[in-house]
């Protein structure tokens, strides 16, 4: 039996589709193209319009393509619309989450003994440079745009010691890169994530620089929230200095990427975003301070319900002043049985005009950020498709080989980077 893999989405889901893979290559089932695969299995991601007519359209041509194929599907969208997908005719198994597959694909090996524990260095081989490591799914915010929390349910963190033992895993087998992933990473450890004081991911970071080896540690998404020391309505709060401290450390990739949304008080405010615009600024001031060429970056909702010219306006000026690395512009896209679908919506011509708008700023902020970069020596992890991405979240290319997956000190110049 042999199985290939798809996927739309989050880092969340690249991390669920390397978990089967190890399982099928360690119980000795192949990986696959298509053509010569019995199973696709497919991940699904249903944060936006855009991201359920992506999964919609992988299935379809991916079976269309190849008749003979079984599809698998699972997923974020596989869950929320269930009935919608049962209507497609290029799936035949439609499935939760990755053990149901999983349990799927064991089916066929009832017949045979299948416990042959494959040495650890041949289920590690992934076809991507950086391993993938879930702390925490689920989330209990339920943002009044956000369908996430009712496709992925309630937080929950793994285990440390899990944790850790992963990370190990990986830099036994060659990875020298590890990026923490989750729904909702700061909330690591916290009983709910509306509690952002109980964030532990600051003791995660320490007992991970103390017990792997592993060289370079990248963080995922971030909600601005848990970057703080208070409860939600105390209005003296403090920045976690504990957590500042360790991203100092240069083990630790300087990359934040920011779950901002919007640079309005008011936006925010109908979004349900538990923190402000004057505390984002605190947190990318500090951080800019304490860690010299850090790359912040941030996802921007445009154009969400109600959202008015001089909203709009605040988060232009928002963007622009905290000289972001790059900025994810995404266009308000409604998502059913959430709040923010009720509320009266800005037509798609000033959503599309205000989007334009923001992308020219993030080009010329992406470039700018690169340009103060130029004649720095950084690192760089190389990938296997001959390119590179250094700590601080800049491609660049490969001249003369270099082993996938090892990371060296590179002078950045215009020659040898890539506009991304």
């Amino acid at each position: 039996m042999k199985i290939s893999l798809k996927m739309t989405g989050c880092k969340n889901n690249r991390y669920e589709l390397d978990k089967i893979q190890e399982w099928a290559v360690r119980n000795g089932i192949g990986i696959a193209l298509d053509e010569e695969a019995d199973f696709s299995i497919i991940n699904t991601c249903t944060v936006t319009q855009a991201a359920d007519r992506k999964s919609r359209q992988l299935i379809r041509k991916t079976k269309n393509q190849n008749p003979k194929l079984k599809t698998i599907v699972f997923g974020c969208a596989a869950r929320v619309q269930k009935e919608e997908f049962k209507k497609i005719k290029e799936i035949d198994y439609l499935l939760p989450d990755m053990k149901a597959v999983i349990e799927l694909l064991k089916k066929p090996l009832n017949n045979r003994t299948w416990t042959i524990d494959c040495p650890r260095s041949d289920i590690r081989k992934l076809s991507h440079s950086r391993a993938f490591v879930q702390i925490q799914d689920g989330c209990d915010n339920f943002c009044s745009y956000c369908i996430i929390g009712t496709a992925r349910g309630k937080s929950k963190s793994r285990p440390s010691d899990e944790i850790i033992d992963e990370i190990n895993e990986y830099v036994k087998n060659g990875f020298n890169e590890i990026v923490l992933t989750g729904i909702n990473i700061g909330a690591y450890g916290c009983s709910v994530t509306t509690k952002p004081d109980e964030s532990r991911l600051a003791e995660l970071l320490e007992k991970i620089l103390k017990e792997t080896d592993v060289m370079r540690i990248r963080l995922s998404s971030m909600g601005p929230e848990y970057f703080f020391s208070y409860e939600l309505r105390v209005k003296n709060y403090e920045l976690n200095e504990k957590l500042i401290e360790i991203l100092k450390n240069p083990r630790v990739c300087r990359h934040i990427h920011l779950s901002a949304q919007s640079g309005s008080d008011s936006v925010l405010k109908r979004m349900r975003r538990n923190y402000s615009v004057a505390k984002m600024d605190k947190i990318i001031e500090r951080l800019k301070k304490d860690i010299p060429g850090i790359a912040i970056t941030a996802d921007i909702i445009v154009g969400f319900p109600e959202e008015t010219d001089s909203e709009f306006r605040e988060t232009a000026d928002f963007i622009t002043r905290n000289k972001f690395a790059k900025v994810h512009i995404f266009p308000y896209s409604i998502r059913k049985n959430t709040l923010a679908a009720k509320m009266e919506q800005v037509p798609d011509e000033i959503k599309k005009k205000r989007t334009s708008e923001l992308q020219k700023i993030s080009d010329k902020l992406r470039s700018d950020f690169i340009k103060s970069q130029t004649g720095k020596i950084v690192s760089v992890l190389w990938e296997l498709d001959e390119s590179g991405l250094t700590d601080n979240y800049i491609t660049v290319k490969m001249f003369g080989k270099k082993p996938a997956r090892s990371v060296s000190a590179v002078m950045l110049s215009k020659n040898n980077v890539l506009i991304d």
